[in-house]
């Protein structure tokens, strides 16, 4: 295990709209904002969501489509910045509900769009972490 202990630097409230890209909206407005790493937490209702389960053997995610609109439960992850190119990243997994209470989630993929509200925090923290490519599972994970 590795570990680092950083302080909180600001706290940003974040309301996305009908029609916004999730992932898009927060990469967005954190290279808008200079918010290079911290934690994301958020709620809200989603359409058809698309999530990712990483296959170990296949090293690769497998795409599971729903077509439904669906209440966001919980989503939640972090930001960090790419070592090599300096991109700025969130790397976030998301957990959803039909209108029967079932469940689903897995790792929040691009094009997972905002029908009524997003409401989504960011706690933005002091040092910048970054993301390198990891060689057994072809990732890029936290570099620490």
């Amino acid at each position: 295990m590795k570990s680092t202990i950083d302080k909180l630097k600001r706290v940003h409230y974040l309301k996305l709209e009908k029609g916004d890209d999730i992932l898009e909206s927060i990469v967005s407005y954190c290279k808008d904002n200079a918010v290079s790493s911290g934690a994301v937490l958020g709620i809200g209702a989603v359409c058809n969501p698309s999530l990712g389960y990483f296959d170990l053997d296949k090293k690769i995610y497998l795409q599971n489509d729903y077509d439904f609109n669906a209440e966001i439960l919980n989503c939640s992850g972090n930001i960090a910045k790419n070592a090599e190119t300096g991109d700025y990243m969130a790397h976030l997994h998301m957990l959803v509900g039909d209108q029967k209470g079932n469940t689903f989630g897995g790792h929040l993929l691009p094009g997972n769009k905002i029908t009524v509200t997003g409401e989504f925090v960011i706690f933005e923290t002091e040092t910048t972490l970054t993301r390198a490519l990891d060689d057994e599972f072809k990732l890029l994970l936290l570099n620490m």
